[in-house]
């Protein structure tokens, strides 16, 4: 039986932020691992895991088994030498057994790490065999951490303590909607700056306890890409999409033929599509006509390929931007108009069901209800 709607549990950051002097009571041993480790993509027989190690660490071991039986317990060992200060570092378990809880433990120069969450579940494996499972998701976006040497005279950030919040909330995932660090003048200057920032924006014990918690998806907006309302003139973007793709989690990004941070994964019987919707971007102010681009050519290809492909019940398309808010005047899909009329003609002209918009940016939560003639109503 394929159920027809689509419950989700969603809890909207607005401003998370914490005074620098404060992390330093963070329980992570900083000798060795600075943040972390976080669970990125989760698949039947993968899960991801990412951490920021410091110069100081020399091995890593992962020991991993599933809850119920210890005896198969398996190891990874790696030796490691670092030469940056930041050091971001992905690892990929492999060969599990899906629809298993998992336990881990962490060694670091033969130390093992006291880390609070070492769970992690893989996917089931339910397509043809019974409906599919309900699940739930933490989405937000816009994340400031203070740092006051760098920050505005007056702070931007305010309280973290949404991030307890979310965490005492049971959810199988957590969607970052963009702007997940706030770039300032000093960071988007230079790619030091851009690292940097990541790593004082993961220092946050509390953003440490979400994050490790449940697996973690990405996609980003003009503060985690550069200065305000940024585009594709950004003289850094390339360092820009190389942070991004060392301190996040997702599967893939972009296309081997074209960059960016687009991307895609299913959970359940839902199809998510992660947008990139700055790397290719067009300038607000540039001429809205034809060449006027919010996606670019191949990743508006690749969405409408996606989408017209895809088997789900539903359908997430999820932005940095707003979607269809017509009052906006600087940053909204809508105001790239032939590109945005194109994708949204291509859903009713292919009669796509299930689709849902999900976007970011915005410091307050709204939805919008979109009414089609002889379509079914869009829901932003």
């Amino acid at each position: 039986m394929v159920r027809q709607y689509l419950s989700l549990l969603l809890i909207i950051i607005s401003f998370s932020a914490c005074e620098f002097d404060k992390s330093k009571h963070s329980k992570i041993n900083k000798d060795l691992l600075y943040s972390g480790p976080f669970l990125g993509y989760t698949e039947h027989f993968e899960q991801l895991i990412f951490m920021e190690l410091s110069k100081n660490t020399k091995s890593l071991r992962v020991e991993y088994w599933p809850q119920a039986n210890k005896k198969k317990i398996e190891s990874i060992t790696l030796e490691l030498e670092f030469s940056q200060k930041f050091n971001p570092y992905k690892i990929v378990l492999p060969y599990l057994e899906m629809g298993t809880k998992y336990q881990y433990h962490l060694f670091l120069n033969d130390i093992e790490q006291n880390i609070p969450h070492n769970t992690f579940a893989t996917k089931e494996l339910w397509e043809w065999r019974k409906d599919a499972p309900d699940f739930s998701f933490l989405f937000g976006s816009c994340v400031y951490i203070n740092d006051s040497i760098h920050d505005r005279p007056e702070p931007y950030g305010q309280s973290y303590k949404i991030f307890d919040t979310m965490a005492a909330h049971s959810t199988d995932f957590t969607l970052w909607g963009g702007d997940n660090i706030y770039l300032r003048e000093v960071d988007w200057s230079s790619g030091s700056g851009i690292n940097y920032r990541y790593h004082h924006t993961r220092s946050n014990e509390h953003l440490n306890k979400i994050m490790s918690s449940r697996p973690n998806y990405a996609i980003w907006d003009d503060h985690d890409f550069g200065p305000n309302n940024s585009h594709i003139a950004y003289p850094l973007k390339e360092a820009s999409l190389e942070a991004f793709k060392n301190w996040w989690g997702n599967k893939t990004y972009g296309e081997p033929d074209n960059k960016g941070t687009y991307s895609t994964f299913k959970w359940s019987d839902v199809d998510f599509f992660l947008l990139d919707n700055r790397y290719h971007r067009s300038g607000n102010r540039m001429p809205n006509d034809e060449r006027k681009s919010f996606l670019g050519k191949k990743q508006l290809s690749w969405l409408k390929n996606s989408l017209v492909e895809s088997r789900a019940s539903f359908k997430l398309i999820v932005n940095g931007n707003q979607f269809f808010n017509n009052m906006a005047y600087n940053e909204c899909y809508i105001l790239y108009k032939n590109e945005f009329d194109e994708l949204i003609k291509f859903i009713k002209d292919k009669k796509i069901r299930g689709i849902v918009f999900l976007s970011g940016d915005r410091h307050l939560s709204e939805m919008y209800k979109i009414k089609n003639k002889d379509f079914y109503p869009f829901y932003e």
